[in-house]
């Protein structure tokens, strides 16, 4: 009867830190809400405009912004309230910041007994300067497409691959950089860990986005090839992140851009090939530490790259410092450089060099590789693809 008591007070104890510690965390939200970005200004206010001025759910069906409509379709209910197009696209945006939140504590919670270090995850990650910055600030629903890759990486962790795949691909229609973890899914179905027969579940997932915007009136072959057409849309070989051409000129030939392309492409196999031909146990942290790998190596070796787009190495390096608490100095270069190229692009500051920073992003990807491959040596015994 004791231990039944003390467990329910743990239980109201933990309930009552996370509500307060959510309440904290939309306030500070609340109180960002008035800065306006570039591009809010630029793309989200027309948008929401655009959306109220057509009829909200009706204008879905029309040629508005070159995101996928899933964005839309939760930005056109709040189009029915008075409420104005910078709460709206900040409330849809810190949504997702709780959404993924949850998907890091119960990520975290998998390797624990008890649930005080998933709640602590879920407090850091709500007060990210990356996540609330991208989403209070910014505006950005970057935390939304993540939290699905987590959950992707959660349930793979549990052994549940259609829901694993189900989730890659709700984070494939919201945003195209899903495909940073494309190698990590492609990687566990040649480890056997994701049925060939589960991979239906992206096309369904990717009609079942689109289908309702092209019932209302847009067109369905724009729908099916709007990343295609959103690839050719940015020529600067590299955007301020700190990836491997912050050492290009502006001025570098397209033909040099593409032909990185197929480096990446490269490297990538590369490491694909090593990784599936190894005899290792997929443990919870080498699951862990290949998405994190991923999820690093794949922007850093690309083109084309914008300065947010290491948002879900971000997050999973705060799951990668709970499995591996010696390795939290990894996670927090991560996140320092993170925080300082956001803070370029929103406040133009500028006090470190980006190629420095590429340099030490490079060595910080190393170590990541470094603690995989001694994961893998520790971990034998799973046969090889």
């Amino acid at each position: 009867m004791t231990k039944r008591m003390e467990f329910t007070r743990r239980q109201r104890e933990n309930i009552l830190f996370l509500v307060l510690i959510t309440m904290v965390a939309l306030l500070m939200r609340y109180l960002l809400f008035p800065f306006e970005s570039s591009d809010y200004h630029q793309f989200l206010q027309g948008w929401f405009t655009a959306l109220r001025e057509g009829g909200g759910f009706a204008a879905v069906g029309m040629n508005i912004g070159d995101y996928m409509p899933t964005y839309l379709y939760l930005l056109a209910p709040l189009t029915y309230f008075p409420v104005s197009a910078l709460t709206a696209v900040k409330l849809v945006s810190t949504l997702g910041d709780l959404v993924l939140a949850v998907a890091v504590m119960k990520t975290v919670n998998l390797n624990f007994s008890g649930k005080t270090y998933g709640i602590a995850a879920y407090a850091l990650v709500l007060f990210l300067p990356s996540v609330f910055l991208n989403s209070a600030v910014w505006g950005q629903c970057d935390a939304i497409y993540t939290a699905a890759l987590v959950f992707c990486v959660y349930n793979l962790m549990r052994g549940r691959d259609l829901p694993a795949v189900i989730s890659f691909s709700v984070a494939f229609v919201f945003k195209l950089q899903a495909v940073f973890l494309a190698p990590f899914v492609l990687l566990m179905l040649l480890r056997r860990k994701i049925r060939p027969s589960s991979l239906l579940a992206f096309p369904a997932v990717y009609l079942a986005a689109v289908l309702p915007a092209a019932a209302l009136g847009r067109s369905l072959k724009d729908l099916l090839t709007i990343y295609y057409s959103q690839a050719g849309q940015y020529t600067l070989v590299a955007m301020f992140l700190p990836n491997l051409y912050t050492w290009l000129p502006e001025s570098t030939p397209v033909y040099i851009s593409r032909a990185a392309v197929l480096l990446a492409g490269g490297l990538v196999l590369t490491a694909l090939f090593c990784l599936s031909r190894k005899n290792y146990r997929l443990t919870k942290g080498i699951t862990v530490t290949l998405a994190l790998f991923f999820a690093l190596m794949v922007p850093f070796v690309l083109p084309y790259m914008h300065e947010r787009y290491n948002f879900p190495a971000d997050i999973l390096s705060v799951i990668f410092a709970f499995y591996f608490p010696r390795r939290w100095y990894l996670a927090a270069v991560i996140q320092v450089a993170s925080a300082f190229v956001v803070c370029h692009n929103l406040f133009q500051t500028d006090f470190f060099s980006i190629q420095l920073l590429g340099v030490v992003m490079l060595f910080v990807i190393l170590l990541v590789a470094q603690h995989l491959v001694r994961q893998i040596s520790e971990n034998p015994g799973e046969e090889a693809a």
